[in-house]
């Protein structure tokens, strides 16, 4: 059986002549290797407009015998075909799929330039679709996708664009990419500086996305990535899954400092087909990553196979019975269940904020007063790319002395202790505040202190703004990031906002100028009391 199976791939191989297109480009001849459960293969398969996109195929021994249901898995940016081994080994040595690992145009071995999720991409994953059907004996009514980060992204651009994707896994998906790189026009300071160390040595860009780059790194410009195709990918995508009763697995996690959890985690009840979430705490793939990449156990991942499973191959294995939305909170804990993320958020709390100097939280409305700071770095750091989140991860979330902010940079301010809850939405803030230039950027935190004066962060955010009026009063009104977050008894909530913060942001407001905050400011908190 496993014989007649390699035979049918090598079928393939030699029928649509890429054999000889490897050995053109110095690559060994592909060849069916037998593994445990099944046989993969590497080869090129065509891509949209005649480009061979570099692909690795995992598959059971017997596919010659029967039709097959058939998984893409697109890869993550930077990374080679083999990006989900794990996750195809999986699909295809217990649920019986044809998984299909291929680089994105533009990357490693495949041809082209890179589209960043333009329409070439979203082209390319159907002309890999037909391709399989027509070689691989694949069903076409038992079509899935599935991948992370970049491949996450392909996979809700490819779905969203044929209909005969029937289900998807997407965990840690870029929804809004400008914002990514740019939150609220504010560069970031890591993640581009990661996208192109791990894309530079292996990716091909046109001239147009390297002036782009280079306005963001160079010039500052947090609207360098505006205006691309599919720019607020998820928000583009959901009418159309809605439209194709498409079943939809979205995951990320909290502290992701490249690709931010927000748009998933607001934007997921907008579903209207079959839907499930997963949320937990970590950096960019890092709660998913270990089951995509190796297979490992993971709550993710096993879950989105049982998905596919279910959705693709009608296994009656529960999974449209459980939870809908499954929340980890962003300090750790097991997951809590939900039907919709609807239910699992907060009412909001106002509280109106005090001169800096006297810093209470929760002060009388109507209380009139200015404060001015100095704009220069303060201990109060919203994030340190890759490490902040994974400590999260592990349950060791640093914890900062809130008492060292150098209060002459920053505003702070404090709740009482409360009697604990759960901190679930996006905080808001409303400041009232005069700069002393045309740029300003706020970036604002909450922590959940403890007793000893140290806290821990719940979210962060940044606002930039240009072309303002100097010395001339301004509101500044903005959200922090979602997040849930369990706040123990006898905690306060505390609130920092600075103008530098230079580790994970690159700030327009200049240095040692001075911003003055007045009232009214007021910060809206979404907590649920135990």
């Amino acid at each position: 059986m496993r014989r007649r199976g390699t035979a049918r791939i090598l079928g393939a191989l030699a029928a649509t002549g890429l054999v000889a297109a490897g050995s053109a480009l110095c690559l060994p001849p592909a060849a069916a290797v037998p593994i445990p459960g099944g046989q993969a293969t590497t080869m090129f398969i065509p891509g949209a407009g005649g480009i061979r996109l570099n692909a690795v195929i995992t598959a059971p021994a017997d596919i010659a015998t029967h039709r097959n249901p058939l998984v893409l898995q697109p890869s993550g940016w930077g990374m080679p075909a083999v990006g989900s081994i794990g996750s195809a080994y999986k699909l295809s040595s217990g649920e019986n799929f044809i998984s299909i690992e291929y680089t994105a145009r533009g990357m490693y071995l495949s041809e082209g330039e890179v589209d960043l999720l333009g329409p070439n991409d979203a082209a390319d994953a159907s002309a890999v679709i037909d391709w399989a059907i027509a070689n691989l004996n694949v069903d076409p009514e038992r079509i899935a996708i599935a991948g992370g980060s970049y491949g996450a992204g392909m996979s809700l651009l490819a779905a969203a664009n044929d209909p005969r994707i029937k289900a998807i896994v997407a965990d840690s998906p870029p929804a809004d990419l400008a914002d990514a790189l740019a939150p609220n026009g504010t560069p970031k300071t890591g993640g581009p500086v990661a996208l192109a160390v791990s894309g530079v040595a292996t990716n091909r860009f046109n001239p147009d996305m390297v002036a782009r780059g280079l306005r963001l790194a160079f010039d500052n410009d947090g609207a360098a990535f505006r205006g691309l195709p599919n720019e607020t990918l998820l928000a583009d995508a959901i009418p159309k899954l809605n439209a194709y009763g498409t079943a939809v697995f979205l995951a990320h996690d909290w502290q992701d400092s490249l690709l931010p959890s927000g748009p998933v985690f607001t934007q997921f009840d907008q579903l209207t087909g079959p839907r499930m979430l997963f949320m937990q705490p970590g950096d960019h793939s890092t709660g998913g990553g270990a089951g995509q990449v190796a297979g490992l156990p993971n709550p993710v991942w096993d879950a989105g196979i049982r998905w596919l499973d279910h959705y693709i191959n009608g296994a009656d294995n529960g999974i449209d019975r459980e939870p809908v939305v499954n929340i980890e909170p962003a300090g750790t804990g097991p997951y809590r269940h939900f039907s919709s993320v609807a239910e699992a958020l907060s009412e909001y709390r106002s509280f109106p904020l005090s001169a800096p100097a006297a810093g209470v939280m929760g002060t009388a409305p109507g209380e009139s007063w200015s404060q001015p700071l100095l704009s220069g770095p303060a201990t109060a750091v919203a994030a340190v790319p890759y490490v902040s989140g994974v400590l999260a991860q592990l349950g060791w979330a640093p914890a900062i002395p809130l008492g060292g902010v150098d209060r002459n940079l920053a505003g702070v301010w404090r709740s009482e202790p409360l009697a604990g809850g759960i901190v679930s939405g996006a905080p808001r803030l409303n400041l009232t505040v005069t700069p002393s230039s045309s740029d300003l950027t706020l970036i604002g935190i909450l922590y959940d202190e403890g007793p000893d004066g140290t806290g821990k962060e719940i979210t962060y955010w940044p606002l930039t703004r240009h072309g303002l009026q100097a010395g001339t009063s301004t509101e500044m009104d903005w959200a922090l990031a979602p997040s849930y977050w369990e706040l123990t008894p006898g905690h306060r909530l505390t609130l920092t906002v600075t103008s530098q913060d230079p580790i994970p942001f690159t700030s327009s407001t200049p240095l040692g100028s001075v911003v003055t905050f007045a009232a009214p400011s007021t910060v809206d908190i979404p907590i649920t009391a135990w």
